[in-house]
């Protein structure tokens, strides 16, 4: 499992955008987001660089990912 930290989210209706955007992305799955901590977990092998794009075209900043 993966740990992202994005910048952007700021309530339940971004939460849901970057589950939906990240559940998008091929090779994601298992996908949860928190907008209070604003993190996502989830389970695959994907570049940073496709997260990244995906988020930053919905608005969202991806700053970090790391195994958990």
């Amino acid at each position: 499992m993966k740990k992202a930290i994005i910048k952007g989210m700021c309530c339940e209706g971004c939460a849901r955008d970057v589950k939906h955007v990240l559940e998008s992305i091929y090779g994601i799955t298992n996908v949860k987001v928190s907008c209070e901590d604003g993190t996502a977990l989830f389970d695959g092998f994907v570049s940073k660089k496709i997260i990244e794009e995906a988020l930053r075209k919905e608005g969202y900043q991806l700053t970090e990912i790391s195994n958990v």
